[in-house]
């Protein structure tokens, strides 16, 4: 199965599963399917306890191993995409350093490629140092009269360094062209070359050649040897995509797909003892936030948050405020609420630790294996949550800028302050 829909696949699993945890709160309170995707096993990560520093001191507790997991690192999906561009593509962004390849196979007279194209554009402009447009042309002769005409169009404009401004235009204006005969539709195509300031005499000529038709209908005939049953087909790197094809599914995707390059594909090395001294300063847009952390009641998790702290992980992290004022939550860079830190592990659940008070600082997951990056702080007592998530901290100060954060604030940086 393909790497996109693994990862799609797994964070649908995590996510369903989130729906389902905050379903239970609350109760207490034109393109085919994706084909089903199967797991590939990931292998445990065994956990060593720390060896004692010196025979005179106390041996160290000893910490329960939790079942971790980390996704494995292999080739640079974007590096791979960047492999498979041609001479005949259009491209705008950084193809050297992009980590997310939109390549779309498009024609200028279909309605749903004209619905696309402006999402598209509007990704990259919002991701511009990570994500690369890439447009083929795939025009349906058969069955669009002004296909061919409009992809030469864009060419003829392109030998004017101005594709993308034709492009937009041609799309934003379907309406205005797509009913119009040939001899019309060329006049419309002559004005269209004015207003974009373009040689016109040049535009015209480069138009009708020989050389930009035969351009064209070789990507008709390329599409038809690859078997490209519609338009528009957009590939996320090397993959198919096939969900929905508004701003804000392409841009979650984008987003974890950016995500994805920051990642570790190891699960961190224990470096945090169960009787350590643990404080966390969440620097926010809102002020400063204290938590005191409890490794001696879940040390895999604290250790996690301080590993991915002083990793920067969460610096500059999306805010998100829960809508029934239970939470606030953070620890996904993405800004999507669906990222994790590339490994996962198990629930730490102290017995003596409960979701009974304002200030429980607890990894948001999905139960199970899936405590990640994520975490919350809690609003108000949340008893429905009680041995579904790990507590490890709890805020010793600020708790007034807890209660004054809402979705759209930033936590700025993490600092840990350790006492042996």
């Amino acid at each position: 199965m393909d790497k996109w829909r693994h990862r799609i696949w797994r964070f649908g699993v995590i996510i369903g599963a989130m729906r389902l945890l905050a379903s239970t709160v609350t109760a207490c309170e034109q393109a085919e399917p994706a084909p089903a995707a199967s797991a590939t096993p990931r292998p445990a990560i065994t956990t060593l306890a720390p060896a004692p520093t010196a025979t005179v001191r106390p041996s160290p507790t000893a910490v329960p191993t939790v079942p971790c997991h980390a996704s494995k690192p292999g080739v640079s999906a974007a590096r791979e995409a960047a492999e498979y561009l041609t001479a005949y593509d259009h491209i705008l962004g950084d193809k050297q350093n992009g980590s997310v390849f939109l390549v779309v196979y498009s024609d200028f007279q279909c309605v749903p490629c004209a619905q696309l194209a402006p999402v598209l554009r509007q990704v990259q402009a919002a991701h511009s140092q990570d994500v690369v447009l890439v447009f083929r042309h795939y025009p349906l002769l058969n069955v669009h009269d002004k296909a061919a005409l409009a992809a030469q169009a864009a060419e003829a404009a392109a030998r004017q360094g101005k594709f993308w401004e034709m492009h937009d235009l041609l799309f934003a204006e379907q309406s205005r062209w797509t009913g119009l005969d040939d001899a019309a539709f060329q006049n419309y195509l002559r004005q269209a070359a004015r207003t974009l300031e373009l040689d016109e005499a040049r535009f015209m000529q480069d138009l009708t050649s020989d050389e930009i038709q035969a351009m064209v209908q070789q990507a008709w005939e390329n599409g038809l040897s690859h078997n490209l049953p519609a338009v528009p087909m957009l590939y996320i790197n090397t993959q198919l995509y096939t969900g929905p094809l508004d701003f804000a599914a392409v841009d979650t995707v984008a987003r974890l797909d950016i995500l994805s390059e920051r990642q570790f594909h190891t699960c961190p090395p224990m470096t945090v003892p169960p009787d350590a001294q643990v404080a966390a300063t969440l620097n926010t847009t809102r002020g400063k936030i204290v938590l005191r952390l409890f490794p001696d009641k879940a040390p895999h998790a604290v250790n996690s948050f301080v590993f991915l702290a002083e990793q920067g992980w969460y610096d500059h992290n999306l805010v998100m405020r829960d809508a029934a004022d239970r939470w606030v939550r953070s620890g996904d860079p993405s800004g999507t609420g669906y990222g994790n830190a590339g490994y996962t592990f198990g629930l730490e659940l102290a017995a003596d630790l409960r979701f009974d008070r304002v200030g429980q600082v607890a990894l948001y997951s999905a139960g199970g294996d899936t405590n990640s990056s994520q975490f919350f702080i809690t609003l108000q007592a949340v008893p429905a949550l009680d041995g579904h998530a790990t507590i490890f901290g709890s805020v010793e100060e600020g708790m007034d800028v807890v209660r004054s954060l809402t979705s759209g604030d930033h936590i700025l940086s993490v600092s840990i302050r350790r006492e042996p």
